[in-house]
């Protein structure tokens, strides 16, 4: 049996992937010890794990960080929205939670650290020397960020380069960002370290993210990253982190309404995006009224009274469906891009209409466009004749459907938690325990 703790950034799109895990490895023995704010405490109990809430100065509910954070609403979509939640949401979180980390192994003799990918509170001891840390095993919860010759830099979007040409390109806009726009983040994220007595990084940000942890495993199938040569050698893909089936669903009223004839379309803005439903539900909504189908609208916990105007005689609506039994029945889900989200639609070959334009989305968004399991409408407030063109182009042209199927064939190798779970049990049976002064030494 393994001491476990897993510290994790407090979003949803972060947290319920690691829950899941959390949950397999308890399941085979493992102690598992859960770090995260407090508003998911009950789900990591839940899920078999003993839960410590992270400290009070970083213990925010992501529902509410407009309030935490009022400037970030002044911020249109983009790169200074993204500079701004890197500096603010995760770098100035780095002493919180690398203090909490620090107590919980005061009195947890954990033998390994899982952390997401953005939980940066980690980064002291990534930073430090090897051999006085615990080993530390990163879960993505976004497109592969590493940088590469094969890929442009993460957050541009731009699909793999075909030239000469495009890797000059690329070359060019990773120098300019490096020294324009994320400058002032990555020295924001040193000052946050020095000042803790931390090292600096020494790489940019994103490929910190990536190659620092002893173990990077991304929850897809290379089958749905862009192919790089000279791929660290940290990097493991484990298939996509589906959720398990749902056992205990209790359907709508109308839920039989889904098995007329007639094609159901799913509309989504996943649980944190969904203050305003004019973005995409909504037009959506409107594009597809007059259509011969049936369109499903999730709200992601936010009431059916936010949903703007009345619905449509061929819509219907809920604050929350588990896709494990809601996309089967779909033949295209409209999405704002969520990974998750993506991953668990393709994992059942459904095609996607994607329009996202914060945080990872867009990347996400450009996977689907160059895999082609769906059109990219690339902007995050789509009209409702652009959703309509999409979902009709979808509906008509069988590739998207076909190459949809084959990355479900290809995601439906691979068992996700299983892996997850063999390469932690080998990383710790691999390597010795540090002395309790070494794990501590570390983090001060």
């Amino acid at each position: 049996m393994a001491r476990i703790l897993v510290a994790v950034t407090a979003v949803p799109g972060h947290v319920l992937p690691l829950l899941m895990a959390v949950r397999h490895l308890a399941d085979r023995g493992h102690e598992v010890v859960v770090h995260t704010a407090s508003l998911f405490g009950e789900r990591a109990e839940a899920a078999g794990a003993r839960f410590v809430p992270f400290r009070p100065d970083v213990d925010h509910d992501y529902r509410r960080l407009d309030e935490h954070f009022p400037e970030r609403r002044k911020i249109a979509p983009g790169p200074a929205q993204v500079a701004f939640a890197l500096q603010h949401l995760f770098a100035d979180a780095i002493p919180g939670q690398a203090a909490g980390i620090r107590d919980i192994l005061d009195s947890f003799a954990a033998d390994v650290i899982i952390i997401d990918a953005m939980l940066c509170g980690a980064f002291p001891l990534l930073l430090g020397p090897r051999d006085k840390r615990l080993p530390i095993v990163s879960i993505g919860v976004s497109p592969l960020a590493v940088s590469s010759v094969d890929a442009a830099p993460f957050g541009t979007a731009l699909p793999p380069p075909a030239s000469p040409e495009d890797r000059m390109r690329n070359a060019a806009l990773a120098q300019y960002l490096d020294e324009t726009v994320f400058r002032p983040v990555q020295q924001h994220f040193n000052d946050v370290l020095v000042r803790i007595g931390s090292p600096r990084l020494s790489a940019n940000l994103f490929d910190s993210m990536v190659r620092l942890p002893d173990l990077y495993l991304q929850p897809t199938t290379q089958a749905f990253e862009y192919p790089r040569r000279e791929l660290p050698d940290n990097v493991r893909f484990v298939g996509p982190m589906v959720p398990p089936r749902t056992t205990n669903f209790v359907p709508p009223s109308w839920w039989r309404d889904l098995d007329v004839p007639g094609p159901v379309i799913v509309v989504t803005q996943g649980t944190v995006q969904n203050t305003d439903f004019r973005q995409l539900v909504g037009p959506t909504l409107a594009a597809l009224a007059r259509e011969d189908v049936t369109v499903v609208a999730t709200t992601g916990g936010a009431p059916l009274s936010a949903l703007p105007g009345a619905l449509p005689g061929n819509a219907r609506a809920a604050m929350f469906l588990p896709f494990d039994h809601l996309l089967p029945k779909a033949v295209v889900l409209v999405t704002n891009g969520g990974y998750g989200a993506v991953s668990h639609a393709l994992s059942l070959g459904v095609p996607l209409v994607v329009a996202g334009d914060s945080e990872e989305k867009p990347e996400v968004a450009a996977r689907v466009a160059w895999k082609k399991v769906g059109i990219n409408l690339g902007t995050g407030r789509p009209t409702a004749q652009q959703v309509g063109a999409a979902v009709r182009t979808i509906l008509t042209d069988p590739q998207y459907r076909r190459n949809a199927h084959a990355l479900r064939d290809d995601f439906a190798r691979c068992n996700a938690l299983d892996r997850i779970a063999e390469l932690v049990e080998e990383i710790v049976g691999a390597r010795p325990m540090p002395r309790r002064a070494d794990q501590v030494e570390s983090l001060a």
